[in-house]
């Protein structure tokens, strides 16, 4: 079952290289042909460890998000007890949407900055946009 899902893994991430490749062609053909296992390789790394980066870093923005609206929504969004029931109700859900919403962001930065930079610094960790 493992070798199946791996094997599908390494060929999914093979013809999403193949899909990006042309938009990243420069002026030597044949220096672009031999590192393209190295970059789909780097993109593949970079989006395996972008997820549980990704997952958390959205779902600290999605706690202190959902917190807030929950908070404004009953009237004083930087009131005490506003702020306390927007954290048990709205934090939670805004936990989980984050870390729903950062597992896909962190995949699709990992796979951009990992064949643009093959298992370097960016393809690893998030910028502030």
């Amino acid at each position: 079952m493992r070798n199946k899902i791996a094997t599908s893994f390494v060929i999914a991430i093979g013809f999403l290289g193949a899909t990006i490749a042309p938009t990243f062609a420069g002026d030597d053909t044949f220096q672009d042909i031999c590192q393209f296992p190295y970059r789909v390789l780097g993109s593949g790394f970079g989006a395996v460890a972008g997820v549980p980066l990704g997952a958390f870093r959205d779902s600290v923005k999605g706690w202190m998000a959902g917190t807030k609206a929950v908070a404004s929504g009953l009237g004083n969004a930087d009131g005490t007890p506003q702020q306390i029931i927007g954290g048990t109700i709205g934090g939670p859900i805004g936990f989980v949407g984050g870390a729903a919403f950062g597992t896909v962001d962190g995949a699709v930065h990992g796979l951009k900055s990992g064949y643009g930079s093959p298992f370097g610094k960016d393809s690893f960790t998030f910028k502030d946009e």
